[in-house]
């Protein structure tokens, strides 16, 4: 009967233990406000997840195509990439409220590919 309890007891513990765990995480936030991208057409990102990578490229016949411009109008930093799966090189931290553009000079061969908050 001893033993029926300890198990039921830690059994409880355990579940109390992860739902606190999970609660405690918070899980993934997002950002308020939206990204906007322009060159290569114009695209709007409305409230993204924190730490999510977000690809924006677009194929076309010559390969795939960036943006030139991204204005971060929510209240987290923003990363830009150049390089698949936000991976690679770092490109460029845009905070609340900045702009940032891709090469001037090389665009679009080097361009705003995907893009990851937080």
């Amino acid at each position: 009967m001893n033993m029926r309890r300890n198990a039921g007891r830690t059994l409880a513990m355990g579940a109390m233990a992860a739902s606190l765990l999970i609660l405690g995480t918070g899980g993934a936030h997002a950002a308020t406000g939206t990204l906007e991208f322009s060159g290569n057409g114009e695209r709007t990102l409305t409230n993204p997840k924190d730490g999510v990578c977000y690809k924006l490229a677009k194929s076309s016949p010559t390969g795939s195509r960036g943006y030139k411009t991204i204005t971060n109008h929510t209240d987290k930093k923003v990363t830009w990439y150049t390089e698949d799966n936000c991976r690679g090189s770092l490109a460029s931290v845009v905070e609340p409220g900045e702009t940032s553009e891709a090469s001037d000079t090389w665009w679009p061969f080097v361009s705003i590919r995907y893009v990851k908050i937080g």
